[in-house]
């Protein structure tokens, strides 16, 4: 009975992260800043700064704003000015950014 319990919490666990690993939103915008933690946006967490299009069902206009990511591993190969395409989730605390990647000029 416990491993059994276990397991139905392993999995309960992996499909939560999974979900808020799914992109709900996607739009598109110019990097400002990316910011490791620890930075003045955020103890703990990664934060990228996007100056961004409307986000078609969230956000009707363009606006800059900081996101957290998901992970500092999405910032590889990426700088400030950067067009980019990015991916955003909904979490209990923030919308985050799972998918970002650069966009042909």
């Amino acid at each position: 009975m416990r491993r059994a319990l276990l397991s139905i919490a392993i999995v309960l666990t992996v499909s939560s992260a999974a979900r808020a690993q799914t992109p709900r939103w996607h739009g598109t915008g110019v990097i400002v800043a990316l910011l490791p933690a620890p930075s003045r946006l955020h103890a703990t967490r990664p934060v990228v700064v996007l100056d961004h299009e409307p986000i078609a069902g969230l956000m009707a206009e363009r606006m800059s704003m900081p996101f957290i990511a998901a992970s500092v591993e999405l910032f590889r190969g990426l700088a400030p000015g950067d067009h980019v395409a990015f991916g955003l989730a909904e979490t209990p605390d923030a919308l985050l950014v799972v998918s970002l990647r650069r966009l042909a000029r």
